[in-house]
């Protein structure tokens, strides 16, 4: 038998994704739960809730949304590296949270106690990672960023 990798770990979990997953189909890649209570740019009036998790008009309101949240747990809750970051956003009640964080970590090319700085690559990298976990999404840094720029998300 193959002794796996945990990259392939991460890696074989995804292609087993042959329909588009929740995130992709609410445009929501992070897969942010809904609650009334937030207003985001861009959620869909007509279905904002499917399943418990917001659905947006268009995928870039949903990278604008998880990015608000991110930097919002960096300066408000002080959570500055990816453990502390993930642990908050997939708690071990919810997720395998120690295999998120690998495969997060690996993905990025950041370590699990780096303290990430939010106007760095380092950041926008964790961002299309943690993206890629949440719902098989792929996007790169520089698409990251771009988001980040049109929105002035610094």
């Amino acid at each position: 038998m193959k002794n796996f990798s945990l990259m392939d770990h991460c890696a074989v979990k995804h292609a087993r994704h042959r329909q588009p997953s929740l995130g992709e189909r609410n445009r929501n890649p992070l897969n942010i739960r809904y609650s009334p209570a937030n207003r985001w740019k861009g959620l869909s009036a007509r279905t904002p809730n499917v399943d418990g998790f917001c659905c947006f008009d268009n995928v870039v309101f949903g990278y604008r949304a998880a990015i608000v949240l991110l930097l919002n747990y960096y300066n408000k809750h002080n959570c500055r590296t990816p453990e502390q970051i993930i642990r908050r956003w997939a708690p071990p009640t919810e997720n395998d949270t120690e295999l998120y964080i690998a495969c997060v970590c690996g993905r990025a090319d950041v370590l699990r106690t780096q303290v990430l700085d939010t106007d760095s690559p380092d950041f926008d990298r964790f961002v299309a990672a943690m993206a890629r976990q949440e719902s098989g999404a792929m996007i790169n840094d520089a698409q990251i960023r771009a988001i980040r720029e049109q929105f002035d998300l610094f």
